[in-house]
């Protein structure tokens, strides 16, 4: 069990009553850990250092483990992070296998089952695991990895449609959303049929969707194993927007279908699978007639935005592995750069096929090499782009790793859209980012004359709940909102964090442009 599961901890340092039997009796056990190599687990990672516990002896017939864990209400402390951590939120429980499935140490792929023994709850409680809901057993045999990236909920939770189908969508909520759940929900199955659609799955497995309530970074969400995790905030503030949910619940699916790099290992592969995310969950919607122009236009300026004003923005991408938990600007390349590099690929494939092609077909590719049992590295995506456009594509892809700006042409995002420029500030946090990753954030590193220093935030001052900058990062209008500890006493502290203003490229609907006839 990984001691820290994309900066989220795990149980391992917490869980009790831990015994271990097989067919010749007890099995006495021993912890030590270790730092095993990171590999990409589809939207997250796996390894790290890592809890292991090893028996005194071999292990005859059955193994069977029992442990318990806290299913308190925990937050990711180390800041921003997929909502992978206990929540008990409406006299419920949920958590990602990642934090609190002790694991084989191999790559060996089990049946897997899932039996609830709910006897202990009030009457009504339900089980909902990414398998479906009740006693449910994997659609094929798991790995480690996939092991953790299953979801589990149980408890007073909605589940719609119950009993979950066989196959197809299903979807499960903790806790009282500030909106209708199950409209929501209606509006993802019908998007996740397109998908499957789009991928040429006629006979989807079980897909879960599950949202809970998150107090620091509500409205972000996690694509786990045939399932994923989004999160909703308290009425009016950040994570009840049905819009911005909408496009949550899109990026998170479409990871369960596509394609992913897996070499280079992790986060410094994160532009390809990020990347198509960000730019797929407006495109499709869009294109199936389930996002307006409107709304495909506002999501588009937040990412374009968000990266135009980063002063990172041309950071190499080698360095995202390194920093991406440590600061928000370099965390957000992936999906913003990635989106943009893709955009722009897209439209030169169009106009060089005169329409026939597009980068649907290059991802299709990946995907069937995918199938074929390869595991994808940059040499793959250099080959489709090679046989697609030619050697100058390649250096494009290059330079793009490098981290030369993209900057689609104009008309990239279909003739209803034209580029524009519009002046907005960059994101300055004010302080070292590097302090809201460690579990006591003290600051430190101060800028003179930023908002934070304007507002008395001081060197020394502790932050005392986590913090979350991506969605700040990205609009021009958000307070970042402090609770600080000085001298032994609390005190709330909020600034816009903000710094200089350039001009940034942004998309805005053509005069001549008929909203209906925008899709491509």
């Amino acid at each position: 069990m990984p001691l820290i599961s994309s900066n989220v901890d795990s149980v391992a340092t917490v869980l009790s009553h831990l015994e271990a039997n097989d067919d010749l009796g007890p099995l006495a056990l021993s912890a030590r850990d270790e730092k095993l190599p990171v590999r990409a687990a589809r939207d997250a990672e796996i390894g790290g250092v890592s809890r292991i516990w090893s028996a005194a002896r071999d292990i005859s017939g059955t193994l069977t483990v029992h442990y318990t864990v806290p299913a308190d209400a925990t937050l990711p402390a180390r800041g921003g992070a997929p909502p992978f951590a206990f929540s008990n939120d409406g006299n419920a429980t949920s958590a990602a296998g990642h934090v609190f499935l002790m694991l084989p140490p191999n790559d060996a792929a089990y049946e897997t089952s899932v039996r609830w023994d709910l006897s202990g709850l009030p009457e009504g409680a339900k089980g909902v695991s990414s398998f479906g809901s009740g006693a449910a057993k994997s659609p094929e045999p798991l790995d480690a990895s996939q092991l953790r990236m299953t979801f589990f909920m149980a408890g007073d939770i909605g589940v719609w449609p119950y009993p979950t189908p066989e196959s197809g969508f299903f979807s499960a909520w903790q806790g009282d959303p500030p909106f209708e759940p199950r409209a929501l929900m209606e509006w993802t199955r019908d998007l996740y049929g397109e998908y499957a659609q789009f991928f040429g799955q006629d006979a989807p497995p079980p897909y879960g969707v599950f949202l809970r309530y998150n107090p620091v970074n509500a409205g972000g969400g996690v694509g786990l194993y045939h399932s994923f995790v989004t999160t909703f905030g308290k009425a009016g503030g950040q994570g009840s927007d049905i819009a911005e949910l909408k496009m949550t619940l899109a990026h998170e699916m479409f990871h369960t279908f596509s394609p992913y790099i897996e070499q280079p290992a992790g986060l410094e592969s994160s532009w390809f699978g990020e990347g198509l995310a960000t730019l797929y969950m407006r495109k499709l919607p869009f294109r199936f007639g389930l996002l307006t122009a409107d709304e495909f236009l506002e999501n588009l300026n937040f990412h374009a935005g968000r990266y135009y004003t980063n002063i990172l923005a041309t950071a190499p991408n080698s360095e995202v592995p390194k920093r991406f938990w440590e600061d928000t600007r370099i965390r957000t390349l992936p999906y913003d750069r990635g989106m943009l590099y893709f955009a722009d690929l897209d439209d030169k494939i169009r106009k060089r096929s005169d329409g026939e092609r597009s980068l649907d077909d290059l991802v299709l590719a990946m995907l069937d090499k995918e199938k074929a049992g390869k595991t994808l590295a940059n040499e793959d995506w250099i080959a489709v782009l090679r046989a697609e456009l030619g050697a100058g594509a390649v250096k494009d892809f290059k330079a793009f790793l490098m981290g030369e700006e993209p900057l689609p042409v104009s008309d990239a995002f279909g003739p209803c859209f034209r580029r524009t420029t519009k002046p907005l500030r960059r994101y300055e946090l004010g302080f070292d980012p590097g302090v809201l990753r460690e579990t006591r954030r003290v600051v430190s590193g101060l800028e003179p004359g930023s908002a934070a220093a304007k507002a008395g935030l001081r060197n020394g001052d502790e932050i005392v709940f986590p913090v979350p900058q991506d969605k700040i990062q990205g609009d021009q209008d958000l307070e970042l909102k402090l609770r600080i500890r000085r001298d032994g006493e609390e005190f709330d502290l909020s600034y816009l964090p903000r710094g200089e203003t350039v001009e940034a490229y942004q998309w805005e609907m053509a005069p001549d442009a008929e909203p209906d006839a925008c899709r491509f």
